[in-house]
């Protein structure tokens, strides 16, 4: 039995280093996605409303994957989209769905609140995730324990809303309220249907499905609510530039490098993780506009590093069945020979 120990030890290796590299790739898209607020601060200068604007993002984001796509030697995309089976279509139609409704209520929300309080309210999506993993029998790859996983997610969720400090004096209108709601049910809904991956295809194309689902819906709708402003970036070069690199950063990378992060250290860790996008976009604000943080949005960074760190370093349960990672086999266990009887 020692031998078959030292033998599974390789494999332990390995999942230890697919998570530390899922940890990275989630952070990483974090930081993409800390690009949308000034750039889209910028688009709204330019004439574009939310809505416009996350159709040419969605946009350029779908170009940008598909041509990645097309270009890859021997890639065989629509092959492995026809031979998806059904449980995996249906996950990934639903996150496509989830995606774009997120955009829908996030954008309303963010036309109807502060900022501030939108991001605060959409930024309880983690609480959610750690709950349904808490409840839920069957637990994701490398997913930590449910009490550790809840402690870590609200320990995040305060550290965010003491970042970005939202003004309490100011009117909440409750529709807007129930619009960054909305966007947090359907992120976490997003982030549980992800993390089991999507069968036969790989991240690039289940990525570019979900930004090109988004782009569709987006664009049908701000062609019938805002036809004027539609072509608007066509007619300007510095706009369409700006959207461009926008879409190849934040529409493309940032969620391709999250649903790749995603499937390798769960459902709760990913939700905590990626809070450290509004993290960075103070931290931006605070170095390139000379916005010194105050002490509490300080104490708020620090609660989020914090709970970043303590859900990567939490202990994971072993991992049985279809939660377990993609690891190499472990040897089957041989019991040493007995002597024999005296």
């Amino acid at each position: 039995m020692t031998g078959g120990i030292t033998m599974q030890r390789p494999a332990l290796g390995v999942w230890r280093c697919q998570r530390a590299a899922g940890a990275a790739l989630v952070v990483a898209s974090a930081l993409a996605f800390a690009l949308d607020g000034p750039v889209a601060r910028t688009a709204y200068q330019q004439g574009l409303d939310p809505a416009t604007f996350g159709f040419w993002r969605a946009l350029a984001g779908a170009v940008v994957l598909g041509g990645f796509l097309v270009t890859r030697p021997g890639s065989g995309v629509l092959a492995p989209i026809r031979r998806m089976r059904r449980p995996a279509v249906i996950r990934l139609a639903l996150a496509a769905a989830a995606g774009l409704g997120l955009n829908l209520a996030l954008f309303q929300a963010f036309a109807r609140l502060p900022v501030a309080v939108a991001v605060a309210v959409f930024g309880c999506y983690p609480l959610l995730v750690a709950a349904w993993e808490a409840g839920s029998r069957r637990r994701a790859a490398g997913v930590i324990g449910p009490g550790v996983g809840m402690c870590m997610a609200t320990v995040a969720v305060i550290g965010l809303v003491l970042l970005i400090r939202p003004d309490p004096l100011v009117s909440v209108p409750a529709a807007g309220l129930l619009l960054a709601l909305l966007a947090a049910v359907l992120h976490a809904a997003y982030i549980l249907l992800g993390r089991d991956g999507w069968g036969e295809i790989g991240d690039g194309a289940a990525t570019f499905l979900i930004v090109a689902t988004a782009a569709a819906g987006l664009g049908a709708l701000t062609a019938v609510t805002r036809p004027a402003i539609v072509l608007v970036p066509v007619t300007d070069l510095r706009l369409t530039t700006l959207l461009l690199l926008e879409g190849a950063l934040a529409g493309a990378v940032a969620p391709l490098l999250f649903l790749a992060g995603l499937r390798r250290i769960g459902a709760t860790q990913t939700a905590v993780l990626s809070l450290c996008e509004p993290l960075a976009a103070t931290m931006l604000a605070a170095v390139m506009l000379g916005q010194q943080p105050a002490p509490s949005q300080l104490l708020g960074a620090a609660l989020l590093v914090g709970a970043g760190i303590g859900v990567q370093a939490a202990p994971a349960f072993p991992l049985t069945g279809a939660s377990r990672p993609n690891l190499p086999p472990s040897p089957p266990r041989t019991e040493p020979p007995r002597p024999a009887a005296r």
